[in-house]
């Protein structure tokens, strides 16, 4: 992308430009100045994933969670697979292929209707046990999801738990006023 004729173009200027070229997904990374070059650093995957709450999310957020974790080069195939069956870009995928073939009167289907899907995960696996079918990848895949869900949960956790600033404890508001008076 050029963004003006004189001016070398440098991934801090491709940045600049997709910033304020329409709203973004939340970022999470931070940049590093050496020398005179910025350079920033991609959000980790579990970065991402606290982003998330896999008991209510929509399948607009888990496209949105798979394309950022694809832009930071932290997209693992087999801890997205079956995650990805229930975004909005498969789902509506699936959507038209019934109306095509006849088996639904409607495209419709809402990408931002929330739901749990560790539970979704867990009847999925009931039901395949019912039918005597095998259980082990999805159940493997549950574990993994269940896994990064907890993770997510201790780093939103973390995050909230910022230290608030304490009241100065009675020994350095102490000092602190011989200080000013011996000063003063």
């Amino acid at each position: 992308m050029l963004i003006a004729p004189n001016i070398p173009q440098t991934s801090l200027t491709t940045q600049t430009a997709s910033a304020t070229s329409g709203p973004q997904a939340p970022v999470t990374h931070t940049t590093e100045r050496r020398g005179f070059t910025a350079q920033t650093s991609a959000p980790t995957a579990e970065a991402i994933y606290a982003d998330y709450d896999f008991t209510n999310i929509s399948p607009d957020e888990i496209d949105d969670m798979a394309d950022r974790l694809r832009e930071a080069g932290a997209y693992e195939f087999s801890d997205m697979m079956m995650l990805e069956t229930r975004g909005t870009r498969f789902q509506q995928h699936l959507c038209d292929c019934l109306y095509e073939a006849g088996i639904t009167n409607s495209r419709s289907f809402d990408g931002a209707q929330k739901s749990d899907v560790i539970a979704s995960f867990t009847f999925q696996i009931e039901m395949s046990r019912r039918a005597g079918d095998p259980t082990e990848f999805a159940q493997k895949s549950l574990d993994r999801l269940e896994e990064i869900h907890a993770q997510a949960q201790a780093d939103r956790a973390k995050a909230q738990a910022v230290p608030s600033r304490a009241a100065p404890t009675p020994a350095l508001a102490q000092s602190l006023l011989g200080f000013m008076a011996q000063s003063g």
